[in-house]
């Protein structure tokens, strides 16, 4: 296959998302110093719909399993209790959990390989990509061992499971561990499809897995398999998404040759890069999902079940920010390589488009979530499991604008802020989470996990403001999410008319804001362009450039 030539003479790769300028095209975008990542009016619109059009594949993948969730955990509560429940949520949890204990390789895939695309360079493909999963298969295989040995320890001493529970949970943490090697694998697969700009590909892979997370529990359930039987379809889940993705890799069009190769040097870049990211991954993930595991330590299963049904549903508005970020890392990432000026306006525009997105989202379902609850739950919703839906909801808008200053700190190489920032709000967290729980219930605890995940935020885009070679804003968008999840919270308290006007008025301050400050005007052409088909032939003066 003859692959084109880059300007340097070494063979490039082509990348589904075009950054390089067409002839003719008004610029939207000019730096001298980055004649090679020019974006041209039509190129610029071309870009923004590719980026939209991936993010909505990517969220589709994720809307499916939104609805099984909704329509199987109400049945699951049901047949199998609070107690088997809570079990059966600790069982996603661990999931979750094992699949970030990929010390960081798997995102390291996804941004030196789109890295290598743009620099023209097909064999560091390979090197970074076996690397990866050499790596991996030896840590899986080690992790599961591990964790083999400590299934007792784990069901009588560290988790309040009834006793005629424990058996039933070992056998099922037995099945779960040993598919732990692959579970890491994934994230090496989806990075390289990633990179690869495979976004229908994966959405159509993630998709119907996650339908099946949630079908094939029920249908266990019917079969009276209990928790074991579902702790075996978690398991083939996992194994056919593994496999799924391992032949998208080996059907790529286009790609270099795959060969198997260890490239000690290509390891020890990810290695510096996914190291920190892994220590982010782990402690991140264990303040995330760890919180079940100390409310069913120290609280019960019961509030396990209260506190996990609405997160885990709630979780699901979070996929417009993930999709889009997952869309953004490996664009990010090629900015970044190549120096280009355009990394802080796809920024920009990234932060305007979370705030756009999630603010009337999270509005709306914060005042309508003692309706919604009620008809999803029936009688076994409560007064303290709508409070802790409206609180997840309210700090939406922080998590989605902190998932993008992640992803630009991860794009930017600097894995290691976040991983500090994690390590510094552990210990704190644990320790007012296990107060605020063990004194006032469930209501402690989430209120305690919104204001870790205001101080996670604000955090990470601080960081990245300091750390950004261009300009900041002069209103900060931190600030601007912070006010609006807090407001979100204040709005509730109020009659409903008067809760459906104050609404109204912060949608409309937040939509104002983001499209005046965010946005200029020679941002706002393509987008409108991209978005309704508009045409101006008028050419567009170049962005300003905000280096400070």
């Amino acid at each position: 296959m003859n692959l084109p030539r880059s300007r340097e003479g070494t063979t490039a790769v082509s990348y589904p998302i075009e950054l390089e300028p067409l002839p003719g095209e008004a610029v939207i975008a000019v730096d001298p110093s980055d004649a090679q990542t020019e974006v041209h009016g039509k190129s610029a619109t071309r870009v923004i719909r590719s980026v939209g059009l991936n993010t909505i594949y990517q969220i589709g993948s994720q809307v499916a399993p939104a609805v099984a969730a909704l329509a199987s955990i109400p049945f699951l509560l049901r047949h199998l209790g609070p107690d088997a429940f809570g079990i059966v949520t600790i069982f996603s949890a661990a999931l979750v959990y094992f699949m970030m204990l990929d010390l960081g390789l798997g995102r390291a895939a996804t941004r030196f390989i789109a890295q290598s695309l743009e620099a023209g360079q097909p064999d560091d493909v390979r090197r970074y990509f076996w690397g990866s999963i050499i790596l991996l298969t030896s840590i899986g295989v080690i992790v599961t061992i591990t964790c083999l040995f400590a299934v007792p320890t784990i069901v009588s001493k560290w988790l309040k499971i009834p006793v005629h529970y424990s058996r039933a949970a070992s056998e099922s943490f037995y099945i779960l561990f040993i598919t732990i090697p692959l579970l890491t694998l994934i994230s090496t697969l989806r990075g390289f499809l990633e990179a690869w700009g495979r976004f229908p590909f994966i959405s159509i892979v993630t998709g119907c897995s996650g339908v099946a997370l949630y079908l094939l529990p029920v249908l266990a359930v019917l079969m009276g398999g209990g928790i074991v039987g579902i702790a075996i379809s978690y398991a083939l889940v996992r194994v056919s998404v593994c496999a799924a993705f391992a032949i998208g890799c080996l059907g790529t069009e286009g790609r270099p040759s795959l060969r198997p190769i260890f490239d000690l040097n290509a390891v020890r870049r990810m290695l510096s890069f996914g190291g920190w990211l892994s220590v982010s991954n782990v402690i991140g993930s264990a303040m995330s999902y760890g919180d079940r595991f100390l409310l069913g330590a120290f609280v019960g299963m019961s509030a396990v079940a209260s506190y996990g049904m609405p997160l885990d549903v709630i979780s699901k508005v979070q996929i417009l920010i993930t999709s889009f970020c997952a869309v953004l890392f490996p664009l990010m990432s090629r900015l970044d390589e190549s120096g280009s000026a355009q990394f802080h306006t796809v920024y920009r525009g990234a932060v305007a488009t979370g705030l756009a997105l999630m603010t009337p989202l999270a509005v709306a379902a914060v005042l309508t979530a003692p309706f919604l609850m009620k008809l999803w739950l029936g009688a076994r919703n409560t007064l303290d499991t709508v409070f802790v839906a409206q609180v997840f909801l309210a700090g939406a808008v922080v998590q989605a604008l902190a998932s993008i200053a992640f992803t630009a700190l991860h794009a930017r190489g600097r894995s290691d802020l976040t991983a500090w920032v994690h390590i510094a709000e552990l210990p704190v967290y644990c320790a007012a989470f296990y107060w605020a729980a063990t004194r006032f219930g469930v209501r402690g605890a989430v209120l305690v996990w919104l204001a870790r995940a205001i101080v996670d935020f604000s955090s990470m885009a601080m960081l990245l403001r300091l750390h950004n070679r261009r300009g900041g804003l002069a209103t900060p968008p931190e600030l601007i999410a912070a006010i609006v999840s807090l407001s979100l919270l204040l709005i509730v308290v109020l009659p409903p008319r008067q809760a459906w006007i104050a609404a109204a008025i912060l949608c409309t301050l937040t939509w104002l804001w983001t499209w005046r400050t965010l946005l200029d005007p020679a941002m706002r052409m393509p987008l409108a362009r991209a978005m309704f088909g508009r045409r101006d032939p008028a050419a567009i003066d170049a962005i300003p450039d905000d280096r400070g």
